[in-house]
């Protein structure tokens, strides 16, 4: 593949695609909560056509239309609008057109497992059996006043709550306050297209699916079976010595349903109405084999099926490698792989690693040098980590839910610094939750040449220029050493050979091997040694000959 077939590849494909927290990204007007016009204004950081930005290909925002804010937007009330907490319309036009003229992709996130219960749907469905929103969504009688199976929340509790009006449950797979919708009722897949279409009529190009693989449950409402498990924490959480024996639901019947599969290849359809548009799903819950198995045949399903494997994975060479090969093996043929790191639902990966700058870099360095399409967490470019925060200033539901357990998701969605002004220049207001760490603001790391966000910027500027990086073949071969990642990248242009350090030890390289006589194209270091790799050095050298 040459230079140019790489620009001719899918913009999904070709760069990084940056995942904006909306909420904490900038506030304009100082009300303490991020809005449109303040991501508008720093879309030149995002991408401006020089090495002083990310240059980013996607944006995808989390959701912006009007919710009551119980799940802070994942509670949709109107799919066809946007909050005034984010601003208006017209500031969502601004931000497309902003967006367009720097060749950055716009990606809504689009929540249709559930809708909030203030959703003109649900107000009507509530109200008489006989309404014709009344089958959008899933109800039951239960047995003897109580619910009818034992399907539980994801946030805890019965899945199924009681609704006076028509004396029937409803259900919930997340909070009582967003009802699940019936993904069987034709009507409702039909109004979803609508919704898709008028946002790429409002030049959207692509969406991200919130729980894709829940959105289908099985019709006789069956009971989930049940496993015994001895929880551990994730890598990184403070409770890393509590380990709970639990018996956890399987989620059987409530997700991962055959027919799910015929709703995505609907949905692909409507996306494949326009060129250059695209899905990408976020599949919970399962084994690797059943999230690729999302991708369908590669190209009749989702486009990108985020890669969540190595939330779970310690920072080893092994580990990662372990999953990187079974992706690959397992990847449909036509299918590409999506990486991420972090996320707003999970602890950020500099916290989970606890990581050094040096050992930040690492690990960019892995995510935008592997085969796929990498997602970037605002915040990941600095290296933020979470942010601990007391009991009084919480306000995930999951983390008051759970308290003092570390289970909540504030610390990950905590504002962006961006300079030396109070409250770090993300507000003149009191901010929603505290700024992350002044010190690591876009300006001080700007004019810091060794800081994360210069090699973040020089590293995707590299990426965006080579063909064997953002379109190319991959392979994994031995390294210097077991702590080592080592990778080739390959198009008919060039062949790339990245070897990445993942120990805080320094490493040897031995003579005549495939990067000791090549000059580094790419490295971390200023002056790299021919004869040795740094400790956490990230080093991409050209072994075409």
């Amino acid at each position: 593949m040459t230079a140019i077939d790489a620009q001719s590849q899918p913009w999904w494909k070709r760069g990084v695609i940056y995942h904006c927290y909306v909420r904490s990204f900038l506030d304009s007007n100082g009300d303490g909560i991020g809005d449109l016009p303040g991501l508008t204004c720093k879309l030149d950081a995002l991408r401006n056509g020089t090495p002083s930005s990310l240059g980013i290909e996607g944006l995808w925002l989390s959701p912006v239309y009007p919710s009551p804010n119980r799940d802070f937007g994942y509670d949709i009330s109107d799919y066809r609008s946007i909050d005034p907490m984010y601003g208006t319309m017209e500031d969502f036009d601004r931000l497309v057109a902003g967006a367009s003229a720097r060749g950055i992709h716009l990606i809504m996130d689009l929540v249709v497992n559930h809708s909030s219960t203030e959703h003109a749907w649900f107000r009507q469905a509530r109200t008489s059996r006989e309404n014709p929103f009344h089958d959008y969504y899933l109800w039951s009688d239960g047995t003897n006043g109580k619910p009818p199976n034992n399907w539980g929340s994801s946030f805890g509790g019965s899945a199924w709550e009681w609704n006076e009006q028509t004396h029937e449950f409803y259900l919930h797979s997340f909070l009582k306050e967003q009802p699940d919708l019936n993904w069987r009722n034709h009507r409702l897949r039909k109004d979803i297209h609508d919704i898709m279409r008028f946002w790429m009529d409002r030049g959207v190009d692509g969406f991200r699916l919130d729980v894709a693989n829940y959105y289908v449950k099985d019709a006789q409402l069956r009971g989930n079976s049940h496993e015994f498990v001895i929880a551990q924490p994730m890598p990184g959480n403070p409770s890393k010595t509590l380990f709970i024996p639990m018996s956890r639901e399987v989620y059987d019947h409530t997700v991962d349903q055959p027919e799910t599969h015929d709703a995505l290849r609907e949905m692909r359809g409507v996306i494949d109405e326009k060129p250059g548009r695209m899905m990408v799903g976020e599949i919970a819950q399962h084994t690797l084999d059943q999230v690729l198995s999302y991708y369908g045949d590669g190209q009749n399903e989702l486009n990108l099926v985020f890669n969540f494997f190595f939330f779970v994975r310690r920072f080893r060479a092994k580990d990662f490698r372990d999953i990187i090969e079974r992706t690959l093996d397992l990847l449909p043929e036509d299918a590409w792989p999506a990486w991420v790191l972090s996320s707003h639902d999970v602890i950020r990966a500099v916290s989970r690693y606890h990581c050094s700058p040096p050992m930040t870099k690492s690990m960019i360095g892995l995510l935008l040098t592997l085969k796929g399409t990498p997602f970037l967490y605002n915040g990941e470019e600095l290296g933020l980590a979470n942010t601990l925060l007391p009991r009084r200033l919480l306000q995930d539901p999951v983390a008051k839910r759970y308290w003092p357990l570390p289970v909540g998701r504030d610390g990950e969605r905590t504002p962006m610094p961006w300079d030396a002004t109070p409250n770090a220049g993300f507000t003149t207001g009191i901010p929603w939750l505290p700024v992350s760490a002044p010190a690591m603001s876009y300006s001080a790391e700007s004019a810091d040449p060794t800081s994360v966000l210069s090699f973040t910027r020089r590293l995707s500027w590299f990426r965006s220029h080579h063909s064997a990086l953002n379109a190319g073949d991959m392979s994994i071969v031995a390294g210097p050493s077991d702590t080592c990642l080592c990778f080739t990248r390959r198009s008919s242009a060039e062949h790339l050979t990245i070897t990445i350090n993942l120990s805080d030890q320094t490493v040897a390289i031995p003579r005549g091997s495939f990067t000791s006589d090549q000059t580094p194209l790419f490295n971390t270091e200023e002056q790299p040694s021919m004869d040795s790799l740094a400790p956490w050095e990230v080093r991409i050298a050209d072994t075409s000959a």
